[in-house]
C-alpha cells in the first residue's frame, strides 16, 4: 500500500511538472485559438459593414466568419462532446470525430487563404478588409506551421488538434482509479491485519 502510494505520488507530481513546462507546441496552439476568434470577430464585423451597404459580398463575408468561429472554437465543442457523450463507439463521436479529421491543421488555409485576398482584392472602401485579410493570412500560417511542427514531433502530434479535451478528461479518469485502488487496498490491509485479535488484545501481550 506505501509503495502504491509512493507511486501515484510520484506520477501526479510528474503531471504537474508537465503542465509547468508546456512546449513551443502548446504555446502556438494557444495563440491559434486567440487569433483565430479574434479574426472571426474581425471578418463579421466587415462583413456586417458591407451588407450594411446593401453588398451581396457582405453575406459571404458574414457566413465565412461564422465558418471560421466554428473551426476555431472546435476544441471547446470537442470538450462538451467529451463530457455529455461518454460512448466513444457512439454515433455523434464518431461524426465529430470525422468532422475533426476533414477540418483540422493546415487544411483550414484552403478556407483561410482565398477568403483573405477576395478581402484584400475587394475592400470596398474598408480600411477593416485589410486587417481581417492580414489576419486571416498569419491565421492561416499559425495553422500550416501547426501541422508542420505536430508531424514533425510524433510524441506531440495532437497538440495542434482539439485533443486537450481529451488528455485532460483521460488523465483524471486515471487518477481518479488510482485513487480508488489505493483506497481499497487500505481498506483489505486493515481488515486482514485486524482479524483474529481480540478488543483488548495489543501487541505483546498475551
Amino acid at each position: 500500500m506505501i509503495t502504491q502510494t509512493k507511486d501515484l505520488a510520484k506520477d501526479s507530481v510528474g503531471d504537474m511538472s508537465t503542465y509547468e513546462r508546456p512546449s513551443d507546441t502548446h504555446h502556438l496552439t494557444t495563440m491559434t485559438r486567440i487569433v483565430g476568434v479574434c479574426t472571426a470577430v474581425v471578418v463579421c464585423g466587415v462583413g456586417a459593414d458591407v451588407a450594411y451597404h446593401r453588398h451581396v459580398m457582405g453575406l459571404y463575408v458574414t457566413a465565412a466568419s461564422g465558418a471560421i468561429f466554428f473551426l476555431e472554437i472546435t476544441w471547446a465543442i470537442t470538450l462538451f462532446v467529451q463530457l455529455c457523450v461518454r460512448n466513444e463507439d457512439s454515433l455523434c463521436s464518431r461524426c465529430w470525430s470525422n468532422v475533426l479529421t476533414s477540418t483540422r491543421g493546415w487544411r483550414r488555409a484552403l478556407l483561410y487563404l482565398p477568403l483573405s485576398c477576395v478581402l484584400a482584392w475587394r475592400p470596398n472602401r474598408l480600411w477593416l478588409s485589410y486587417v481581417a485579410a492580414g489576419l486571416l493570412a498569419v491565421l492561416s500560417l499559425l495553422h500550416i506551421a501547426s501541422s508542420a511542427l505536430g508531424r514533425r514531433d510524433p510524441c506531440q502530434s495532437n497538440a495542434g488538434t482539439d485533443s486537450v479535451g481529451e488528455s485532460l478528461l483521460n488523465s483524471r479518469h486515471d487518477n481518479y482509479d488510482r485513487f480508488e485502488e489505493v483506497l481499497v487496498t487500505e481498506v483489505l490491509d486493515d481488515g486482514v491485519s485486524g482479524t483474529g485479535r481480540c478488543p483488548g488484545d495489543s501487541d505483546g501481550e498475551i
